[in-house]
């Protein structure tokens, strides 16, 4: 069974007011994702009924059964991340220091072309696994 925590998402949700459009961009895509993995639609998360911040949150359909893995930010999946994710979930970990953020904004238009070299994909690898993942 794939699991969904809203918290999560509104807390990733919160970055797309960053100044930064790259941090912006990355939180979107991120967000897209978490719903995409969990098996729901924008639908199912964002309710016709808009709530009170001091309302319950209603629970969602849960998501149909799938054999997954635990994945990082709380949701699960069931295959390894791209070096293009791999790059939004390294960005946006508050884990990662921030030399290392300036580092990859500048990998940014190589790595969604595809364009990242081996070492660079290693690099990515090594970073995700240190600051999100751990």
């Amino acid at each position: 069974m794939s699991t969904f925590n809203r918290n999560t998402l509104v807390k990733v949700l919160e970055i797309l007011d960053s100044s930064h459009a790259e941090e912006a961009l990355a939180a979107a895509k991120l967000a897209s994702a978490m719903v995409r993995e969990a098996g729901l639609t924008w639908d199912q998360v964002i309710d016709t009924t808009v709530l009170p911040r001091s309302a319950p949150t209603p629970a969602l359909p849960e998501a149909p059964p799938r054999a997954v893995s635990a994945g990082p930010f709380g949701y699960r999946r069931e295959r390894d991340l791209s070096p293009h994710e791999q790059f939004f979930m390294v960005l946006l970990s508050p884990r990662t220091p921030a030399d290392i953020k300036r580092k990859l904004r500048n990998w940014e238009a190589r790595v969604l072309d595809g364009e990242i070299t081996p070492q660079e994909s290693q690099d990515l690898q090594f970073m995700y696994q240190s600051f999100v993942v751990a």
